[in-house]
């Protein structure tokens, strides 16, 4: 789903603004943030690009990502 930029804007607020009020809420929202950011970079990784993250070969940190993600490491978004 693509957000308009006033509704991202809300959307960060009303994060930002949950986040203040709970700090267990605020550790999920960290913890689904990293896990959309892994998938993202394994994403990039499988389309052959290498993006601008870590060292090490793009492959092997391909194969990683898809081992954290089929254990269940990396809930998917």
């Amino acid at each position: 789903m693509v957000l308009s930029r006033q509704e991202a804007r809300e959307s960060r607020r009303i994060e930002a603004r949950l986040m203040a009020e709970d700090p267990v809420l605020a550790r999920r929202f960290e913890q689904w943030r990293r896990s959309r950011e892994r998938v993202a970079e394994a994403a990039v990784l499988a389309t052959g690009r290498t993006p601008s993250l870590g060292p090490g070969s793009p492959s092997t940190r391909l194969r990683q990502l898809w081992h954290e993600i089929l254990r269940g490491r990396i809930p998917l978004p």
